[in-house]
């Protein structure tokens, strides 16, 4: 389990030692966050038949756990993209109404609430009003999404928040070779993220954000999209996305005096540059057509990707370079 993980882990398995457990946890938190491995640890100790701080994985439940075919857990995730259907939460729910397998406890993970349809969440809201013995909901959701009321009074709320970046520093020295300053680098521009911060240090995306960012300033200084249209790498769309709005953001405090937070502060002299080319208007207009763009390229069909990159850019042109 990651160490900014950890302190969780054990208020809630102190809270079920000393049987004020809940028989429903909603963990919200940012994505890349490793929740998901938190989960499957509660997960492991809820199942376990003879726990103690931890499970003892000797057990024939840890056993069936291990190998992830434990007949007493149920999994609600969405499949192939589609929102979770009350089809599949009826189906989960007859299940759990059983006796359960192993004799001990039943596990349903619930991935992703905020995508449990109206009549989805609905159903499940029944069973979390009047939860059967022995059985345990670990629920995850995006800490941003929108999450039905009665469902969330219904549940005992983790809020899972990012780690200090000292603990993410010292963790990601432990996972690389890299030098303190670039870890640094890593962590600003993944919001402090470490598992986002290690991607980007294993996957050399500080160079590749380098060379995106140069051919952005090439894009503005020509005005034209097809100086930056064919460098946009499908896999890291949001990423680069992510890139050209960290670098808008500083564009933005350097024009208003603010020195300190930069999230490019290693491409300062660039950033300098270009915000003493833009008012605070641009700057503000710019940011506002590239966050629109990341969004709509989130929500829409990915096989518009590129007209909706073409608009975006052409919009930077016209109503902000040429504004």
């Amino acid at each position: 389990m990651y160490p900014w993980l950890q302190p969780y882990y054990q208020q809630i398995i102190q809270a079920f030692q000393q049987g004020h457990q809940h028989h429903a946890l909603l963990f919200k938190s940012e994505k890349d966050m490793g929740v998901e491995s938190l989960l499957q640890h509660i997960g492991a100790w809820i199942m376990c038949q003879q726990p103690t701080q931890d499970p003892c994985e000797q057990c024939h439940s840890c056993h069936l756990f291990q190998a992830q075919t434990h007949p007493d857990i149920y999994q609600l995730a969405p499949i192939e993209g589609k929102d979770i259907g009350v089809d599949q939460v009826r189906e989960i729910i007859e299940k759990v109404a059983q006796h359960a397998q192993q004799g001990g406890n039943k596990l349903v993970y619930v991935h992703g609430v905020e995508r449990l349809t109206e009549a989805a969440a609905n159903a499940l809201l029944k069973t979390l009003e009047e939860p059967r013995p022995n059985t345990y909901f670990l629920l995850q959701a995006d800490i941003s999404a929108p999450i039905l009321a009665t469902i969330y009074s219904r549940c005992q709320v983790q809020l899972v928040s990012i780690p200090d970046a000292q603990q993410s520093t010292e963790w990601l020295i432990q996972q690389t070779k890299a030098e303190y300053s670039t870890i640094q680098t890593a962590l600003k521009i993944s919001y402090g993220k470490p598992l986002l911060a290690l991607q980007v240090l294993q996957q050399n995306l500080l160079e590749q954000r380098q060379q995106f960012l140069r051919q952005f300033w090439l894009f503005y200084r020509r005005s034209s999209p097809l100086e930056l249209l064919p460098f946009f790498d499908s896999a890291l769309i949001l990423h680069q996305l992510d890139w050209l709005l960290s670098f808008l953001m500083d564009s933005l405090k350097c024009k208003l005096g603010i020195q300190e937070n930069w999230l490019c502060a290693d491409l300062a002299q660039g950033i300098i540059q270009f915000s003493a080319e833009l008012d605070q208007q641009q700057l503000f207009k710019a940011i506002e057509i590239i966050k629109k763009l990341r969004l709509d390229l989130v929500q829409i069909n990915a096989v518009n990707q590129e007209l909706i990159l073409l608009d975006g850019l052409t919009r930077l042109i016209t109503d902000v370079f040429e504004g």
